[in-house]
């Protein structure tokens, strides 16, 4: 799963960390940043990079948000 973080940081782990906007999280990846995020559900501002971070997000966030879900997969 991969997304990048749009809009605003990102606040983990109960706001101990902040994610930078523009970073790209990505599962198979062990940044420091993808290490602390694996398992969360991308934040709605995300944008989805690949069709399994945008059906976390549909799952998560439900169809009455699709449209404001980045990377248009359909």
């Amino acid at each position: 799963m991969r997304f990048q973080i749009t809009g605003q940081a990102w606040p983990i782990l109960g706001g101990t960390w902040r994610v930078p906007i523009d970073t790209i999280i990505d599962a198979s990846s062990d940044d420091k940043w993808s290490k602390r995020a694996r398992g969360l559900t991308p934040p709605l501002n995300s944008k989805a990079l690949d069709v399994e971070a945008w059906e976390a997000q549909l799952a998560a966030y439900g169809a009455e948000f699709r449209h404001l879900l980045g990377g248009g997969w359909q």
